[in-house]
């Protein structure tokens, strides 16, 4: 059985690239301290982006039949898949979340 349980090593290193990028803007705004708060909650999203598939894994096993032409295995298949790209996602999304919070306070004069 191959699925995109394997997403781990690119959005690992997707999520890393989001956290340095958020605290480097963040320390650019002056704002070193909310930069750092932010690349850990991008950090934190990595995290539980690479724990979740790892616990989908475990049942996988459960889920899908050993018959893999049955519809039901492939519903299944489908939505795991879909669920893997949205966890890569997420990294992204909290960093986005926090870019509008350091551009709403602005840089620190």
């Amino acid at each position: 059985m191959s699925t995109s349980l394997n997403l781990g090593g690119e959005g690992v290193s997707l999520g890393l690239l989001a956290a340095g990028l958020i605290f480097l803007y963040g320390v650019w705004l002056g704002r070193r301290d909310t930069g750092w708060r932010a690349a850990q909650g991008v950090l934190g999203a990595v995290v539980l982006g690479g724990v979740l598939p790892f616990f989908l894994a475990q049942f996988a096993p459960v889920l899908f039949s050993s018959d893999s032409r049955s519809l039901t295995s492939l519903f299944l298949l489908t939505a795991v898949n879909i669920a893997g790209v949205l966890v890569a996602f997420l990294p992204w999304l909290v960093a986005g979340n926090w870019l509008e919070i350091l551009r709403r306070d602005g840089p620190r004069v």
